[in-house]
């Protein structure tokens, strides 16, 4: 029971787009890589599925064979000039010295394979933020907080505090147990039940290009049909735990209430009870080794505005399709195949056919950090007794806010700065004007905002349809054309990991469509294996 509650103290977003590139820490920019072209790929967006497509194509395919050692050639553009996608960091104060603070996809868990083998592979440095007393890696807001005793987790109505952990483990046990009964320990039987379920995923023989076959592979379906909030009904869970700890977990990942979003997803954020963990230097290095290790032609600072299918004959006299990407710059270059790994609505791209069907909204979600003194008299407290993670209730709990509307989704301490100010972070439905950061805080010294479609609106799938397609073609019957669309996936489920699963699905895509034809490429072709090949 402790570590379903202690779970939602380390919950962020896990999505991070449209931010202000100037004031990121700097990442790495890479140099061009141009290597013999033999099958040729445009990955339009630099994120955590658009590099993992990268290294997933490179791994299988480079240095397969001795007579030819480059049989693809991999091209990335992104309009920003940095690589990480939703994954990217801002220093504090400008100051990288003073640390550094994620934009979101702030963290990921021991249940996430890709992610975990990546930084074993890469050499990359992970810190956890479990409470473990023999472990050295603790990440050093934790360790602050249990040497001042100051409440972790507080779930805050506008009016009290109707939850609030005190830091003895038996004591928040008790508490527990006596306001939500046995539906704690019900919920996390049956929340293991569904991630393991979901982690077949990771069988090589579930992993394929249509949406809902994957959710009925996975017995998902009806977490995917319905809301959160009726599953849990179903299941018994009683409503004050799911609207006061449950929907914390959802309002905390995903900025979206119990009545709102598919029961998936109230199953995967809790999941972080389960070993947290994020890289030491900014998870999008994870990122950029996958980028770096793709040899993929990096070109960054490019947006691209067209994509359009053309038709050309090949040495042999066969008509192929292939795939113009012309950029804002107005250069074109044309590709073998393309994959669109950015939000389709949001890409600005024009295509030559019709994608409006596939598009699907996405949730906005206003980002503010602050260094400074918070007032703790806002909510009745002292210095001493304010909880160090605040999370609004949502719907039906929202009597108490002005406007039956909560002010802000959450309110975290992520820093103590030498200086004695805390630096923390809070994710609103809307701007935080200066008006009501002055009733937060006594004072500040750094403020930064800015704004982000972080991931879609995670609404239940009515039917099988429901899903974008994960390839986009003009004509449904044609299977020699279509673009490869990981953004789909998300509407299954919005993660740093699942965009990885994502990733790879789009090389077995094309390994597939390569491979399993009688044609020249053909001779390159291995096994598909688990992806990894050589490091």
């Amino acid at each position: 029971m402790k570590k379903i509650l202690f779970s939602l103290i380390i919950f962020i977003p896990s999505c991070v787009v449209h931010a202000n590139a100037d004031d990121y820490q700097q990442q790495h920019v890479f140099h061009e890589a141009h290597v013999p072209i033999v099958k040729s790929v445009a990955i339009i967006g630099g994120g955590a599925s658009g590099t993992s497509t990268a290294f997933w194509l490179n791994n299988v395919f480079s240095s397969s064979s001795e007579n030819s050692p480059n049989q693809i050639s991999i091209t990335i553009f992104d309009r920003k000039d940095y690589i990480g996608g939703r994954s990217t960091t801002v220093p504090i104060k400008g100051n990288s010295s003073l640390g550094t603070m994620e934009l979101g996809a702030s963290i990921f868990v021991e249940a996430n394979q890709n992610l975990m083998k990546a930084t074993d592979k890469f050499g990359l440095k992970r810190t956890s933020v479990e409470v473990d007393d023999d472990n050295d890696d603790i990440d050093p807001l934790v360790k602050k907080k249990r040497e001042d005793r100051r409440p972790g987790l507080g779930v805050w109505d506008g009016e009290q505090f109707v939850f609030e952990e005190t830091g003895s483990y038996y004591w928040d046990s008790l508490k527990a147990l006596w306001r939500y009964g046995l539906s704690p320990i019900k919920f996390q039987r049956k929340q293991q039940e569904i991630v393991k379920r979901f982690l077949n995923i990771y069988n090589e023989t579930q992993q394929q290009d249509e949406i809902m076959e994957i959710v009925k592979d996975l017995g998902l379906k009806e977490l995917v049909n319905m809301t959160a909030e009726s599953y849990l009904k179903d299941l018994g869970i009683n409503d004050r735990f799911s609207y006061e700890i449950l929907q914390t977990a959802t309002r905390g990942n995903y900025c979206q209430d119990l009545n709102a979003l598919h029961a998936l997803a109230v199953m995967v954020s809790m999941e972080a009870s389960h070993g947290t963990w994020a890289v030491e230097d900014g998870n999008y290095r994870i990122f950029e080794e996958f980028a770096s290790r793709s040899g993929a032609d990096l070109q960054l600072n490019t947006k691209v505005v067209s994509i359009s299918n053309i038709t050309e004959v090949d040495t042999n006299g066969h008509h192929i399709n292939r795939y113009r990407v012309e950029t804002l710059d107005g250069k074109n270059q044309v590709f073998d195949e393309v994959v669109l790994a950015a939000p389709l609505k949001y890409s600005g791209i024009e295509f030559s056919f019709p994608t409006e069907e596939e598009q699907r909204d996405y949730h906005a979600v206003h980002v503010t950090l602050v260094a400074g003194y918070p007032d703790p008299s806002y909510f009745g407290r002292t210095i001493d007794h304010l909880p160090s993670f605040i999370v609004t209730t949502g719907l039906p709990l929202i009597h108490h806010f002005e406007n039956k509307t909560a002010p802000f989704n959450t309110f975290s301490v992520h820093r103590y700065l030498e200086n004695g100010e805390s630096v923390i972070k809070l994710f609103s439905p809307k701007v935080m004007e200066e008006e009501f950061l002055d009733q937060l805080f006594i004072n500040r010294s750094w403020t930064y905002r800015t704004a982000w479609h972080a991931f879609p609106k995670l609404k239940p799938i009515a039917d099988n349809h429901s899903f974008p397609s994960f390839i986009l073609k003009p004509d449904k019957e044609n299977d020699d054309f279509g673009i490869i669309y990981t953004g789909a996936f998300e509407n299954f489920i919005s993660t740093m990991e699942t965009q990885t699963i994502a990733g790879k699905i789009a090389a077995k895509v094309l390994y597939k469509k390569w491979c399993n034809t009688f044609n020249e490429f053909n001779k390159y072709c291995g096994e598909f294996g688990d992806g990894w090949g050589k490091i």
